[in-house]
């Protein structure tokens, strides 16, 4: 669990949260389909009333993160996703590598970066749904 990697999410909707459902369902479908094996849950959740949403990421690795901004960052479902939502906060809870730094400078990302989460202990149950 040490090498994992969950990254949280903040979106501010920029259209109706129906939009952003919309959005999302597809580009799930083709994360879970094509994306990087090392993605191994990708949950999102939408706040109509505040008109934001959350995504929960959990990668297998901090080589998984680049993998699948690698693969998804051109398909035309994520720039669906860009124009409904804006990614305002990434938090990552688990390894900040130098080569994602390195990705994030290289890319036009302009949210807030919060890291420096390192793992301090916990357990999943291999029941677990989420995990499934």
């Amino acid at each position: 669990m040490k090498e994992r990697l969950t990254i949280l999410n903040l979106y501010e909707l920029k259209a109706p949260p129906d939009h952003f459902v919309r959005a999302i369902n597809a580009l799930a479908r083709r994360v879970k389909a094509e994306g990087d094996p090392g993605v191994l849950s990708y949950r999102f959740f939408v706040n109509a009333s505040e008109g934001t949403a959350r995504g929960v990421i959990n990668y297998s690795n901090p080589a998984a993160w680049i993998g699948h901004h690698d693969i998804a960052m051109g398909w035309p479902e994520m720039s669906a996703l860009h124009e409904v939502a804006a990614l305002s906060e990434v938090v990552f809870l688990g390894p900040m590598t130098g080569e994602i730094q390195a990705w994030i400078d290289s890319s036009t990302l302009s949210a807030r970066i919060r890291c420096g989460y390192a793992f301090a202990d916990g357990f999943q149950r291999p029941g677990d749904p989420w995990h499934e």
